[in-house]
């Protein structure tokens, strides 16, 4: 069976997480539904603003080392966030580049998604909080069972102790991990009180096993998409300053009125419409 070279990226949190793999079979039309993976190496760099400029270099070096080339890549997956606006784009417009510049299909994963599969060795409740500034956190439930994380709520953003208190009412263990735990931790540790355990902060930020790990998920809930790199959309669940600045002003379009609150479409991109 052939195997494809795949590339993995994610720069939504302040790591910056690029990673190698090998597939065989998934959606290219295997008799194999669901591809086997086999992350080949790995790094996770600390680019805190400074993804632009230490992405590629990080790829490069990674294929340099391994003996490989950009011409071999057969597939690209990114992080789509949710994280930082600008991390956010900057990992999702690389992404797109390589893709459009290789021919090659273009997936994305949730970012707290792939948090969550570097954390379910552990059974039970898993709550990823992600950092989203403005004192509010981007939170994802997960149940944890076999090396598997089940997603049971969606993306969303909300202040950190309406998160902590929602998770305690749950009243079971919970094991937490995030970046917005940097800023948080003691909000939640008062509020679900000795249910909560902490991961180690090394896993609070997605990997590239990780990110491969929800790759190989969405395939197999027939959830990934069919490769094109134009419908690759950032996951933002809010808009940007700019645009809630202009709503406030009434610059949002027709019908808006100063002082409203625009929804946010389901691609999380103001104006994109449904994805």
């Amino acid at each position: 069976m052939s195997r494809r070279l795949v590339v993995v990226l994610d720069t939504a949190t302040e790591v910056t997480a690029v990673g190698l793999g090998w597939l065989e079979g998934g959606p290219a039309g295997s008799a194999t539904p669901v591809p086997r993976a086999v992350l080949v190496d790995a790094a996770a760099v600390d680019a805190h603003r400074a993804a632009m400029s230490r992405l590629l270099p990080t790829l490069e070096s990674l294929l340099a080392d391994n003996g490989l080339t950009v011409d071999e890549v057969a597939d690209v997956i990114v992080g789509r966030g949710p994280g930082s606006f600008t991390g956010v784009r900057i990992g999702v417009a690389t992404a797109k580049g390589l893709a459009h510049g290789l021919g090659a299909p273009l997936f994305g994963v949730g970012t707290l998604d792939a948090i969550a599969w570097d954390n379910a060795d552990s059974d039970g409740l898993l709550g990823v909080v992600g950092d989203a500034m403005r004192g509010e956190v981007y939170p994802a439930l997960f149940e944890c069972e076999g090396g598997r994380a089940r997603r049971l709520s969606a993306d969303r953003v909300a202040k950190p102790t309406d998160v902590a208190r929602l998770w305690a009412e749950l009243d079971r263990p919970i094991l937490l991990a995030g970046n917005g735990l940097r800023k948080y931790r003691d909000a939640f540790a008062e509020a679900v009180g000795g249910r909560a355990t902490f991961a180690a902060e090394e896993r609070w930020s997605p990997t590239a096993a990780g990110l491969l790990a929800a790759y190989l998920e969405a395939v197999s809930a027939g959830t990934l998409g069919d490769g094109d790199p134009g419908a690759v959309l950032p996951i933002y669940t809010r808009l940007s300053d700019a645009e809630e600045s202009e709503a406030a002003s009434g610059k949002a379009g027709p019908g808006a009125q100063p002082g409203s609150e625009p929804p946010v479409p389901g691609s999380g991109v103001a104006g994109a419409g449904p994805r």
